[in-house]
């Protein structure tokens, strides 16, 4: 999927009557990302917290008729689907219509038509996080909105905590079908996407991971300024 990101810093916003010697400040990251759903299923994720909340019904408010969106439940190993249809979103139980896309997880959706359409996610960078990886399987993504390879210590890489034995599979659009890669002997080894053995992950992009009991949780951090 091809993504762009934009990130403006609000930073020293003065607060407060004029009269009044104190100031309060504030800071954070606000942007938008945009994701291109092509043809037929996008394993995507949201990196950025909207107003309004991460409802996915509230991030993908007019997507082309006949659009699916399915959600991985790590418990049951089943989805929750919802699709839309009529000009609504429509689901199989009311609470399905809740399902979000908050940081760090990641929904299929599934574009029924003929093209490709953009999906611009506006919201705010969440600096600090640490997301908890299930023993099993489960989809999920950087909390922050980064590229790179999933090992190594950020900014060079996403910091990822892997640990012997994990499993990362990332959806091939082309064939149906995912790249896998596994964390052996300290490295990661698999087949790509070519030519890379080290999983590369996009902005935009969730995956699955296969974890062992225990995994440790992936923290981030993000530091604006120097």
């Amino acid at each position: 999927m091809r993504t762009k990101t934009l990130l403006l810093t609000a930073a020293l916003t003065a607060a407060g009557a004029a009269t009044s010697l104190a100031q309060v400040y504030s800071q954070n990251i606000v942007g938008y990302i945009n994701v291109t759903n092509y043809p037929g299923y996008n394993l995507i994720a949201n990196q950025l917290n909207a107003t309004g909340g991460n409802a996915v019904t509230n991030l993908l408010l007019t997507p082309p008729e006949g659009t699916f969106v399915f959600k991985f439940n790590p418990a049951t190993g089943g989805y929750t689907t919802i699709d839309f249809a009529d000009g609504v979103w429509e689901a199989g139980s009311p609470s399905d219509l809740a399902i979000t896309a908050n940081p760090g997880e990641g929904v299929y959706v599934k574009n029924a038509t003929a093209n490709p359409y953009v999906v611009t996610l506006l919201g705010e960078v969440q600096l600090t996080s640490s997301l908890a990886i299930p023993a099993g399987y489960s989809i999920v993504s950087s909390v922050i909105p980064a590229e790179g390879p999933i090992n190594g210590a950020p900014p060079a890489g996403l910091g990822f905590p892997a640990q012997e034995g994990d499993f990362v599979y990332q959806f091939n659009r082309a064939s149906g079908g995912y790249f896998i890669n596994d964390f052996a002997d300290g490295a990661w080894e698999g087949d790509g996407p070519p030519p890379n053995t080290t999983p590369i992950i996009k902005v935009g992009e969730a995956f699955f991971v296969k974890a062992g009991a225990g995994h440790p949780a992936w923290a981030r951090t993000f530091t604006v300024g120097p």
